[in-house]
């Protein structure tokens, strides 16, 4: 099933998306702006395969969606597949961008992309999934913030010597230390994934589920045959890629963008038909203020009405308390080699077996 929703807004929910969305948009001078996840370009390319696509693309909701667009198309509707390509196989974005153009061609004539965006090349040979130390280095710059910071995450949620708060401290203590950077977003993850069961309420639970399955797990059949060091890896760059959809809807969201004229607002939704990402951004919603500029990071729940443990009060002091520390020591720093070093260096302790014992002993503050 097709979802197309905003995954952040005025509002403590999530925003699915409607006429009345770009007929407003337009009537203030704002630009709707669709990002295509990877799962929609997939399904298109599969509905191709067959005898009949136009079936298999009702089925999926797409074509009555690409209808609405080709409906709405006056008001300024634009359709963003980038960042769908980029979590593609190589050797599957060209068939993958055929079977786009076709389905253009049909239900969408008189498309246009972006005025602001860039045609990329789409290059390799493997059919396989991508993992992060085989990535050109620019995707490595790009993707290695959240991967480094879910690679962490998911190999100390595999320690049994360290308890709840204990993991979310070690978690604090590499993001802080040795990738120099705090991510609310991730930081909150983390939160999530390493707590305890004690207490928990059905909303919780259902928000834990979610993050789990979207940042913790894979799907059904998609470790079969893979190592531990492999399923992370592979757990770990699929919810980096994600977290990179909902991060630029975000950021873009009520910010501005310069174009050739002059500045055009904004409005960001996501089209994916994965329940599991779709589940991530409905029980874990980000909103934005009035007084702020931009996305605030999916929020922050102390989860005061959960009894039996002091975990989650105390996982978000230790956050609260960090990156008020960081606020005034810290500065910005756009060289991304540190964190794709910490990536790789994840990587080959996992190939080692000495990942899990890395993170418990802090090993970084005792090496050169």
């Amino acid at each position: 099933m097709l979802r197309v929703f905003q995954s952040s807004s005025s509002h403590e929910q999530l925003i699915e998306f409607d006429r009345a969305a770009v007929v407003n948009n337009f009537r203030v001078g704002r630009q709707t702006n669709i990002i295509f996840d990877t799962n929609v370009m997939i399904e298109i390319e599969m509905a191709y395969r067959t005898e009949q696509p136009h079936n298999k693309l009702k089925e999926a909701g797409i074509a009555q969606f690409a209808k609405m667009i080709s409906k709405y198309s006056k008001y300024g509707v634009f359709i963003s597949p980038g960042a769908a390509y980029q979590e593609l196989p190589p050797a599957r974005r060209g068939a993958v961008e055929i079977a786009f153009s076709k389905m253009l061609r049909y239900y969408l004539p008189h498309f246009r992309y972006d005025p602001n965006a860039r045609p990329m090349p789409f290059t390799g040979e493997s059919t396989v999934p991508e993992v992060f130390s085989e990535l050109p280095s620019e995707m490595q710059e790009f993707k290695s913030c959240p991967y480094a910071s879910l690679m962490a995450i998911n190999i100390i949620h595999r320690s049994k010597i360290l308890d709840p708060i204990e993991k979310f401290i070690a978690y604090i203590d590499y993001c802080s230390e040795v990738l120099n950077l705090i991510s609310v977003k991730e930081a909150s993850i983390a939160r999530y994934v390493f707590s305890p069961d004690v207490g928990m309420t059905d909303s919780l639970r259902d928000r834990k589920n979610a993050i789990m399955s979207n940042f913790a797990k894979i799907k059904k059949g998609g470790g079969k045959g893979l190592s531990t060091s492999e399923l992370i890896k592979r757990i770990s760059l699929n919810g980096a890629n994600d977290l990179i959809i909902i991060t630029a809807a975000d950021v873009v969201n009520n910010t501005r963008k310069q174009n050739n004229h002059d500045l055009i607002e904004h409005d960001v939704w996501i089209a994916t038909s994965d329940e599991k990402l779709y589940a991530f951004c409905r029980a874990c919603p980000s909103f934005l203020l009035e007084d702020r500029t931009g996305a605030m990071a999916r929020f922050l729940d102390v989860h005061e009405d959960i009894t039996g443990t002091r975990y989650w009060k105390k996982s978000a002091e230790i956050l609260a308390g960090r990156l008020q520390e960081r606020r005034s020591k810290v500065g910005f720093n756009d060289d991304m080699s540190v964190i794709v070093q910490a990536a790789l260096q994840a990587e080959a302790l996992l190939l080692e077996g000495d990942a899990e014992s890395f993170f418990q002993t802090r090993s970084w503050r005792h090496r050169p």
